[in-house]
């Protein structure tokens, strides 16, 4: 042997070892490497950041539970002014993160314990679902699809970043618990527990937040049409079917206080999504039963009464939740705020607007997955296939529609792209291992994202914000800026709604406005507190909702008041240093401080026109 063939004698012995490797070692090491990846990269800032607003609030609601707060009330005065807030948020997550920190807390201090649960929790909603990606990849291909598509999780950053570390928002459950529940069903089409599981797992995720709303939608539907078409299939349809009714009324019941049944929300489980669940899948287990009649038109038809029948009831509760989950909010809110939430940007929209950055990249990525399993289909022509394929074409375009899908699409996605990479075959001049490590590591998300990347700097594409605007937002989220407000006596703050749940987790003080539709009413009044064009305007609305400080931060508010809709408005002035009369300037400790703070005079603000 040559000293040249060493080396490649080496990496096959390496290699052949690996392949030797049994699949919850594989599982293993794949686990171990995605948390120390997060760990050394997001994990390193997290004692001076909380992470997404969402995670912030998710603190103030665990810690408010620890302290006494009533399971059924989640109400918290920190957000919303002299109302407070009364959150949608299930206390299925308070639950075990309070849990798992007053455990920590016997050995660490609360600190401690409270930034080790914020750590470990992402990852362990995490490892169900890398478990379950691993097990139906290699039930409907072999162990080297198994294989792959651990590392094609792994190199899926816009898929984890929801489970990355410090995520203790109610998404990566809700996205764990419907991916798992699509691929149980795909890869175990005839097994009762495994379809009753899915059926659990989707009313679990509705329960948690209807963020969940439109992919468990559609996976109720697809089981339905695949019941109602195939004979043989009813019975795991009806098994689906029922676990899906009995977790939404078990959910209401076990989160909803008598006292508060009849009143009816769009944005949570409430008495009308109850009935709609049970009279139209009822409908279904009459269309799907033995005894059913035989064409197939028929039972669409018993089906679809009975759904109708639902959405009826389901309108009479409250006819403005057929506009959706936001059907209740006042219009106004959507121009001052919703238009601007990151999480319902859209990624086809980017596109045609030339912001490749993401875009152009997400939607190859997704491109090829759906031709995988559309090539998958063609050849075995199989239902379970034509019922993934249907279920990834509906999970990419809610994707398309939303940024907040692109989790649930992509770790979806990943199971017919392994499955496709792990059939190809090697040939005279590459091995298949070769051939489908290339593969793996082209067609990653990862890859294709730092692709697109380059191609936006490369075309001098717009972005859709800048990194100084980024850095500097960041910047002012940050523990140890925010907490500068501490040292002040506590009050409620009028601050641009991105400060809001930051303050109220890191502070004593409560906030008039965060970023959370039940508070519309408070939201729109931060806004035109500061939208306000005269002292007088702004006077009025600081005395009634009775505000003691108002805030801003350089990296918030001053990238934004050069816009035309800003001129001449309190904002704008206060960032040029000329508050009102009304507004006294606090000195903070930190003369450098990104914050500026002025706190109301009372006697001055009365005396305004």
């Amino acid at each position: 042997m040559t000293t040249d063939a060493l080396p490649s004698a080496a990496a096959e012995r390496l290699v052949g070892r690996s392949m030797a490797l049994p699949l919850w070692g594989w599982f293993t090491l794949a686990f171990i490497l995605i948390a120390l990846k997060a760990w050394f990269t997001t994990g390193q800032g997290m004692q001076d950041f909380l992470g997404d607003m969402d995670d912030a609030t998710r603190l103030v609601q665990v810690r408010e539970f620890m302290h006494g707060a009533p399971w059924f009330d989640t109400t918290t005065m920190t957000m919303g002014g002299s109302g407070g807030m009364l959150s949608h948020w299930s206390r299925f997550i308070d639950l075990p993160i309070a849990a798992m920190i007053a455990t920590l807390n016997v050995f660490v201090p609360l600190s401690t314990a409270e930034l080790i649960a914020r750590a470990v929790w992402p990852l362990l909603v995490f490892a169900p679902l890398l478990w379950t990606l691993l097990r139906t990849v290699t039930e409907t291909a072999d162990e080297a699809a198994g294989r792959i598509v651990l590392v094609l999780a792994m190199l899926c950053p816009l898929g984890f970043y929801q489970f990355d570390v410090g995520r203790i928002d109610h998404h990566n459950v809700m996205i764990a618990a419907t991916v798992s529940a699509a691929l149980v069903m795909w890869a175990y089409p005839a097994s009762h527990a495994a379809w009753r599981l899915a059926g659990a797992l989707s009313g679990l995720a509705l329960v948690i937040g209807f963020e969940a709303l439109a992919p468990v939608a559609a996976l109720a539907v697809f089981a339905a049409l695949w019941g109602l078409y195939d004979r043989r299939q009813a019975p795991f349809a009806c098994g689906f079917t029922t676990a899906l009714m009995l977790a939404i009324a078990s959910g209401f019941l076990l989160t909803i206080p008598p006292s508060r049944w009849l009143d009816v929300y769009c944005d949570a489980i409430s008495l009308n999504t109850v009935a709609l669940s049970l009279i139209a899948g009822g409908g279904l287990l009459i269309a799907l039963s033995p005894d059913r009649p035989r064409h197939v038109a028929v039972r669409l038809a018993i089906a679809g009464v009975f759904a109708g029948a639902g959405v009826i009831v389901f309108a009479k509760l409250e006819p403005a939740c057929l506009a959706g989950p936001m059907g209740q909010l006042p219009a106004e809110l959507k121009l001052i705020w919703l238009d601007y939430v990151a999480e319902t940007r859209s990624i086809a929209r980017d596109l045609l607007n030339g912001k490749i950055e993401q875009s152009l990249g997400l939607i190859v990525f997704y491109g090829v997955c759906i031709a995988a399993q559309v090539h998958r289909t063609v050849t075995t022509r199989k239902a379970t296939d034509l019922f993934l394929l249907a279920t990834l074409s509906a999970f990419t375009l809610f994707a398309c529609w939303q940024i907040k899908y692109l989790s649930y699409a992509s770790f979806l996605a990943l199971a017919p792209l392994a499955g496709w990479i792990g059939s190809v075959r090697g040939s005279e001049h590459m091995s298949a291992l070769l051939k489908q490590t290339v593969l793996t590591v082209l067609l990653s998300q990862a890859a294709l994202l730092g692709a697109s990347s380059k191609l936006q700097k490369a075309f001098d594409a717009p972005v859709i914000t800048a990194d100084s605007i980024r850095a500097g937002a960041d910047a002012c989220e940050l523990n140890s800026v925010v907490g500068e407000l501490a040292a002040l006596p506590p009050g409620l703050i009028a601050a641009r709604i991105d400060l809001g749940a930051y303050i109220a987790a890191v502070t004593q003080h409560r906030v008039l406005s965060a970023p959370y539709h039940r508070i519309a009413n408070a939201i729109i009044t931060n806004h035109y507190i500061f939208a306000a064009h005269s002292a007088a305007e702004a006077a009025r609305l600081i005395a009634r909702e009775n505000i003691d400080y108002v805030v801003t931060c350089k990296g918030l508010d001053d990238p934004f008041v050069a816009d035309p809709e800003w001129r001449g408005t309190l904002r704008a002035d206060l960032v040029g240093g000329k508050a009102p009369d009304f507004l006294e300037p606090v000195a903070l400790a930190n003369p450098h401080s990104l914050l500026s703070v002025w706190r109301v005079n009372r006697d001055k603000l009365n005396l305004q026109p």
